[in-house]
């Protein structure tokens, strides 16, 4: 190892350094920060998946008699390219769900009229369970939900499980998609004014897209947003929150890491003369500042990492995954937390302390 690398300063310096690497490990902290609070997305991830390929369109309170819903319906109907499911006008409200920051949210229900319609919406979801038990009045839900409420197949969801629920339906199977819908079955001949529609063609924007082009002037509801957008413009306050916090707390600890950094340098103040003496540049000096504070990091980083990684291991095989809930190992937010974080914890103590080293003057001494 050479006398003048990173490594040999770390390597002599071992107290000194280990303290610095620890509170460079402290930004790594914010990643899982940033995953608790991105996990609200993943509760919706399969959710989102599903209105994508489903779109409910239903009548509207001005159209008389429901005369134009009632056309636009055979006219679907009549479409090679399109799959009606009708429902009824009923409401069904889904179970209450905790995510993993500890607060409710309500999931949605998607509500069949007739057994043999959700098993073909089931076979265009790519959704696999058995589907041998499902009947009128007949609820679908995940692994996941279930946990939530410790039921399983063949239990019954009523309002003693939950408030919200309307009515008395048996759980007919249970889906490992991690879902957090009510898939319904729900017989009613006489109040179909909703309608699930489907494409093998057609998903997304692209299907609300088509609907909206073959609806006209006629008086029929079809959504205008995506759940995803409704979702992401709903949650996305707790992003921007997150992100002014994080700056806020990176440069009360990027005043801390610095105090360290200018304690540690200070004494090293007749080192740096002598390199300046020998002919070391400024550049030099920067590179070699650079190299400790760099190499220090990137120690904090990885042990950082292994450290929250085993964190979020053990917190979802021992307490989250049991109930139902899930920490993300990765967010792209968690990533953003953690970059802003480390670049104004690491970079101003680069440019500082290079910068005072390199001014050193042996004669000073």
């Amino acid at each position: 190892m050479k006398a003048l690398s990173a490594g040999y300063y770390i390597k002599e310096n071992k107290s000194r350094a280990v303290a610095l690497i620890i509170m460079f490990m402290l930004t790594v902290l914010l990643f899982t920060a940033g995953n608790y609070i991105d996990s609200v997305y993943y509760y919706w991830e399969k959710n989102i998946e599903y209105s994508e390929q489903i779109c409910t369109v239903s009548a509207l309170s001005t159209d008389d008699d429901f005369r134009d819903y009632g056309q636009f319906i055979e006219e679907l109907k009549n479409d090679d390219k399109i799959i009606v499911f009708e429902r009824t006008a009923r409401g069904f409200s889904g179970l209450d769900w905790t995510c993993t920051m500890g607060f409710e949210m309500g999931s949605g229900t998607v509500v069949f009229n007739t057994p043999e319609e959700l098993k073909e919406a089931f076979s265009l979801l790519g959704l696999e369970c058995d589907l041998s038990k499902v009947e009128d009045r007949t609820v679908i839900m995940s692994t996941a939900l279930a946990r939530q409420y410790d039921l399983k197949v063949g239990d019954t969801v009523d309002q003693s499980v939950n408030e919200s629920i309307k009515g008395s339906y048996r759980i007919a199977a249970l889906t490992d998609d991690n879902s957090y819908l009510l898939f319904m079955v729900v017989r009613d001949d006489e109040n179909l004014l909703r309608a699930n529609v489907m494409s093998k063609e057609m998903n997304g924007d692209t299907l609300r897209e088509y609907l909206r082009e073959k609806r006209g002037d006629l008086k029929v509801m079809i959504p205008e947003e995506s759940d995803e957008e409704v979702v992401y413009s709903q949650f996305s306050i707790f992003r921007i929150i997150f992100v002014f916090g994080i700056i806020l707390l990176s440069v009360i600890h990027s005043i801390t890491v610095n105090t360290v950094l200018t304690g540690q340098f200070i004494k090293r103040s007749y080192e740096f003369a002598i390199y300046r003496a020998i002919g070391m540049t400024k550049r030099d000096v920067f590179k070699k500042c650079f190299a400790e504070i760099f190499t220090m990091d990137a120690i904090g980083i990885v042990a950082g990492i292994l450290a929250t990684t085993i964190f979020s291991f053990l917190m979802n095989e021992l307490y989250y995954i049991p109930k139902g809930r899930y920490l993300p190992y990765y967010s792209s937010l968690g990533l953003v937390a953690f970059l802003i974080s480390n670049i104004l914890v690491v970079l101003p103590g680069v440019l500082s302390k290079s910068r005072s080293m390199s001014g050193t003057d042996i004669t000073a001494y």
